[in-house]
């Protein structure tokens, strides 16, 4: 169930990215950031789910660092990358730029690659 949900936030994000779903121009990168990270969120609590952290007290920190320990070195990298990038381009500061439809697209294929590797270590049951 996880990944349908995840996958359609991700469509969700990429539509929105492309002009699909209508979205104020200015405000549409930054909604695609917030689809894709909310995809990212289940993957990464789909992960934890599997290795029996069920905690829902457990922050979106903490399960980055139990995926270093319990799964993937490279999985890791990937969620915590596309997590601190899709982070930043949630958040409005005046000092910054909007993030381009490039750069979320890019996140979004990150969390795309970490759903496909979640996906295999799920039901592979690989978790070393």
């Amino acid at each position: 169930m996880t990944d349908d949900k995840g996958a359609g936030l991700l469509g969700h994000a990429t539509a929105v990215l492309t002009g699909q779903h209508h979205v104020p121009r200015n405000q549409a990168s930054r909604a695609a950031a917030l689809l894709a990270r909310q995809a990212l969120e289940d993957v990464v609590c789909g992960l934890c789910d599997s290795w029996g952290i069920t905690d829902p007290r457990v922050n979106m920190r903490s399960r980055l660092i139990m995926m270093r320990h319990l799964g993937d070195g490279a999985a890791a990298d990937l969620a915590a990358t596309a997590w601190w990038g899709l982070s930043g381009a949630c958040h409005h500061h005046a000092y910054e730029l909007t993030p381009t439809p490039d750069e979320i697209q890019n996140l979004i294929d990150q969390v795309t690659r970490l759903a496909a590797l979640s996906a295999n270590t799920v039901q592979g049951g690989d978790g070393s």
